[in-house]
């Protein structure tokens, strides 16, 4: 099994950089942060192919990078937070091997797994999801989330213009896939 390579190159810019996006934050808590985005970005890497030990990794990696001395600078975290647990599943090895144990609960029961139920249909669509290509499986996952064709552009490096082509073209095809 190998995971793909990011779609196109990235830019030049270190993790701490964001991307100006539209939407404002209203600052939260911590806590009340991590347990509204853990699930979410963990949904987030599904969406672009990995497993649901992968995006927890990647997730808290990511996580951990926020807190310590970004957590209070930064202007749009769930940007930088998918952008980071994004970065950080790419950089995964193929070689690992999935645990067959059950995961361990978290401290205060925050283990994103526990949260993450995904039914036959959306498993399906994982599936269908995994089948195209990086580019196209990337932008879905951010447009799942919720994020504006402009914002995705902002963060992958991309038009607008060429967001909108390539979620046009991977609905088509999940439909195929699909067979809708």
């Amino acid at each position: 099994m190998t995971i793909d390579q990011p779609p196109s190159p990235l830019p030049t810019t270190t993790e701490q950089t964001l991307p100006t996006l539209q939407a404002p934050f209203r600052r939260v808590d911590f806590n009340t942060f991590y347990t509204q985005e853990m699930s979410a970005v963990t949904v987030f890497l599904m969406h672009q192919g990995a497993t649901a030990y992968e995006a927890a990794d990647a997730a808290h990696e990511a996580m951990t990078k926020l807190l310590p001395d970004l957590w209070s600078t930064l202007d749009h975290p769930r940007a930088w937070l998918r952008i980071t647990a994004q970065r950080c599943y790419w950089r995964q090895t193929s070689t690992r091997a999935a645990p067959t144990d059950p995961v361990p609960d978290r401290a205060g029961g925050t283990c994103p797994l526990a949260t993450v139920i995904v039914s036959e249909f959306q498993q399906t669509v994982l599936d269908a999801l995994r089948q195209l290509p990086p580019t196209m499986r990337t932008v879905m996952a951010w447009d799942i989330d919720g994020f504006t064709y402009t914002e995705i552009a902002e963060a992958l490096a991309m038009t607008p213009a060429a967001v909108r082509q390539n979620i046009s073209r991977a609905r088509k095809r999940l439909l195929t896939l699909l067979g809708l």
